[in-house]
């Protein structure tokens, strides 16, 4: 996988060095399976610009979510992101959130049968 690719910039109106600089997820419909856009920066400019997507995978409480188990846990259990309570969003040596800043909650943190992946969370950190 080229990281560091030679992109068209909009900006620059030439061919340019872009480099990676994060990942951002795609707004999705309930029920669609989960993806993040990559997002690269013209190296001369500056200017910022989307070139290929994955699959988005996140870790919630030491357990890897992916496609299916993502979007289970996204439109049943209401999962999403809040600041952390603990380092008030700052992501700073925080153990909570592992110096994200964020942390996820669920609305509906109880299983919803014995193959939902959340079966196994432990019910004080859910919370």
């Amino acid at each position: 996988m080229n990281i560091d690719p030679i992109l068209f910039c909009s900006r620059c109106r030439t061919a340019r060095l872009h480099l990676f600089a994060q990942r951002r997820p795609q707004p999705r419909i309930p029920g669609e399976r989960a993806f993040v856009d990559c997002i690269y920066a013209c190296d001369y400019c500056g200017t910022l610009r989307v070139w290929g997507s994955e699959r988005r995978v996140e870790t919630a409480y030491g357990r890897r979510l992916a496609e299916d188990d993502l979007v289970h846990a996204a439109d049943v259990h209401g999962m999403r992101r809040r600041e952390c309570a603990a380092c008030k969003g700052m992501g700073f040596d925080c153990s909570n959130c592992n110096d994200t800043g964020e942390v996820w909650v669920f609305e509906h943190p109880d299983p919803c049968g014995p193959a939902c992946p959340l079966a196994g969370f432990d019910p004080q950190v859910r919370a």
